[in-house]
């Protein structure tokens, strides 16, 4: 193993870092992907102000929420190859100060253009932090219990970030204003940006390899257009739009295989799918972000408009199962010390089932206790399943691919999360339609049982996928 200016040899496993800096590197990354999460929700309570103060047209308020996702699914895949080419914790310095500058033009923003134009530069941002985060944690730490243990940390706090998103949103913009739910991030950028120039080392490929620009561009286009269309689905949008415009995003993708194929420097290689449990493992992922996004939208409408909860309420009642999550991610890694992979996902699995389909019995009064234990239940088993999902789909990796396989892994689950909330708001509402109710709370709550038992097949659906990595994992 060799040191070449500073970096650590990308083709080879990283060296053993102290103790201390190890636990500090694994702080700034795990602050990183925080911001990441919060961003992706902390805006969410605060769209009414938005909308208010700066004049938006009733129709395009939702492109505040959908700006930032869809550029940060669409920078992934081309995020993670130049991190694996260009330094990992170069793009990962680099995208951090770009959040924060971002960050101050959306919280200054003067115009919704101005607004939209911030979380825009905001989710391509992210789209370059959340896979050269990965990478770098995977490529400084070791397979083995110390990187199962990481990986379980950074589960949690990913978990952590979304929910604290939804609480800290409320207490912002009740008590400051809904422009600190987006300055906030300055503060934290600046002092992870400083600490990861400090204590995180560099890591990149060691042989540098052309860029594949084109199939950044098709990857971009695909992912920007699915996520688009699957994100608009839903009540009193034109299936024939959709649907087109998921065909042509599907086209791209073949489009795009078709061209990593022939390529010589891939952006995807797509042999990576043939190493240990890759594909298996992402394809988990997003059935657990399938049900799980579906879930939170379900359960925020049921809060607010069945029992009458107001939003900073309702993000406060998502607090419990966020505490579940940082629990269960700080020992999720022990658990995996102690048991086959296989068998801590089907565990988990089993979990999240049980806790998902109790809120099939949704009560139209009164539902606050149940809304509490089942998400409780629902995020212990949820974590443990990212997490070991997380390490099988990084299992056998090669080290000069790190940061893509972190991509792939947060573009599944991106993937999924917009899959979800399409298809099961798109259920419920369909139910609710068909017994004439459209506002009556009855027949709301009998649609989203209706969603929400869809989710729980969604979930068990990985159960043979994970049954399936069995030799996979144990032979890798």
């Amino acid at each position: 193993m060799t040191r070449e200016s500073g970096t650590i040899d990308g083709t080879q496993a990283a060296p053993a870092a102290l103790p201390t800096t190890r636990a500090l590197g694994l702080l700034v990354i795990c602050a990183a992907q925080f911001l990441v999460a919060l961003d992706l929700s902390i805006v969410n309570v605060a769209v009414p102000a938005m909308t208010r103060e700066l004049g938006f047209d009733p129709g395009s308020a939702g492109w505040v929420l959908s700006a930032y996702a869809l550029a940060f699914a669409a920078m992934l895949l081309l995020g993670g190859r130049i991190a694996d080419l260009y330094g990992r914790k170069r793009v990962f310095v680099t995208s951090l100060l770009v959040l924060g500058a971002a960050s101050l033009l959306a919280g200054a923003a003067w115009s919704p253009t101005v607004l939209i134009a911030g979380r825009v530069l905001q989710g391509l941002a992210a789209g370059f932090i959340a896979p050269s985060a990965l990478g770098l944690l995977t490529a400084s730490i070791p397979e083995g219990p110390q990187r199962e243990r990481a990986l379980g940390i950074s589960g949690a706090v990913l978990s952590t970030g979304f929910v604290s998103g939804m609480i800290g949103g409320g207490l912002l913009t009740e008590f400051l204003t809904w422009r600190w739910t987006i300055f906030i991030n300055v503060p934290v950028v600046i002092v992870a940006a400083a600490l990861a120039v400090r204590w995180l080392p560099e890591s990149r490929v060691r042989e540098r390899s052309k860029l594949d620009v084109r199939g950044g561009l098709l990857s971009a286009g695909a992912m920007m257009l699915i996520v688009y269309a699957l994100e608009e689905a839903g009540p009193g949008t034109s299936w024939v739009s959709t649907t087109l415009l998921l065909a042509v995003g599907v086209g791209l993708v073949l489009l795009f295989v078709l061209c990593e194929r022939r390529s010589s420097s891939p952006l995807l290689p797509l042999s990576l799918f043939r190493i240990g449990a890759v594909g298996r493992a992402n394809l988990v992922g997003m059935a657990m972000g399938a049900a799980h996004g579906g879930m939170l939208i379900i359960l925020t409408l049921y809060l607010q408009q069945v029992l009458g909860y107001g939003a900073l309420a309702t993000g406060l009642a998502f607090a419990l199962s966020g505490t579940v999550a940082i629990l269960t991610g700080t020992f999720t890694g022990r658990f995996m010390q102690r048991w086959p992979l296989d068998r801590v996902m089907l565990f988990g699995i089993a979990v999240t089932a049980l806790g998902y389909a109790g809120l099939i019995a949704l009560p139209e009064h009164g539902g606050l206790w149940l809304v509490l234990v089942a998400t409780s239940i629902d995020s212990f088993g949820h974590i443990i399943v990212v997490v070991a999902s997380s390490v099988a789909a990084n299992n056998g990796v090669p080290a000069d691919h790190k940061a893509v396989a972190g991509a792939v892994l947060n573009t599944s689950q991106q993937l999924g999360i917009a899959l979800g909330v399409a298809v099961l708001t798109s259920v419920a509402f369909a139910v609710t339609a068909a017994q004439g109710g459209a506002a009556a709370p009855g027949a709301m709550v009998d649609g989203w049982r209706w969603a929400l038992a869809l989710g729980t097949l969604v979930i068990l659906s990985a159960a043979p996928l994970a049954i399936a990595m069995r030799k996979k994992l144990r032979t890798s």
